[in-house]
């Protein structure tokens, strides 16, 4: 499908999008998430195009790369910095790495901020199973008091691409690295070979990873809940390996029960 192509209403997507960001406008303006990747352009755009009131805003990752962080900067100077995730890297000596089946880090890091607000987000429909199911216009999955607007949820990535391409929009340059999508690198969601690229790419952030991972490790030994790895090598490269196989291994132990013990 295109943008471009009507609907029952003799209206494309662009201009749907627009009316729902017009329609759920609230008196105080939007929080609108720029996470510096292609569906935050073209959410930002849609929004400026609306003629709406909002703030932008960048949640911090420790886990975004450079060069989402120098894009944001050259072409967004007005977007704020929130830095809601400064202890993410205390949170996984509680949590343990982020897993398919317990990706903890979304809410602590992108889903952050905008409490209390209408937020205006760019995830879509097409990105996961889970995401299958959004609607345009939701309760926040964590907080009653906030809500999350998605114009573009029923866009596929062509659609988004035949956007940027349309109005000529600039767009991070580790798009034509080759990376399909941008954000946390060495997310569980990736690709075994997109993980690959990253552990090349990235070398700075692998290594906090792996740190990470050494501290995490040794922190159940010491307070006697050892994982079933015989090393901290073969417990880093199963998890590099994104095998399903033992996908459920690191939950036996209740999480309230690592926080009161957790050393950190």
């Amino acid at each position: 499908m295109s943008i471009k192509q009507l609907n029952f209403e003799s209206k494309d997507k662009v201009e749907v999008a627009i009316d729902l960001i017009k329609g759920y406008e609230p008196p105080d303006g939007y929080y609108l998430a720029n996470s510096g990747g292609k569906d935050s352009v073209v959410i930002q755009d849609l929004a400026e195009r609306a003629g709406v009131k909002f703030d932008a805003h960048y949640n911090v990752s420790p886990l975004d790369p450079q060069e989402i962080r120098d894009f944001l900067k050259r072409v967004y100077p007005d977007v704020i910095w929130d830095r809601t995730a400064k202890g993410f890297w205390r949170e996984f000596l509680i949590q343990g790495p982020p897993m398919r089946n317990q990706r903890w880090c979304c809410g602590y890091i992108k889903e952050a901020g905008g409490m209390g607000r209408v937020k205006i987000m760019g995830m879509r429909r097409a990105e996961s199973s889970k995401r299958a199911h959004y609607q345009t216009f939701m309760p926040h999955l964590r907080r009653a008091d906030s809500f999350w607007l998605l114009p573009i949820v029923s866009w596929t990535d062509k659609e988004v691409w035949e956007y940027i391409n349309f109005y000529h929009l600039p767009t991070c340059p580790l798009y034509q690295e080759g990376f399909k999508r941008l954000g946390c690198i060495l997310c569980p969601f990736e690709s075994r070979a997109i993980t690959i690229k990253s552990l090349a790419r990235f070398p700075r952030i692998v290594k906090c990873w792996r740190l990470a991972f050494e501290r995490y490790y040794q922190a159940r030994i010491e307070r006697g809940t050892p994982l079933d790895f015989k090393s901290v090598d073969e417990y880093w490269e199963w998890w590099l390996s994104r095998n399903k196989r033992g996908v459920l291994m690191d939950n036996r132990e209740d999480r309230n029960e690592r926080r009161r013990d957790n050393p950190w």
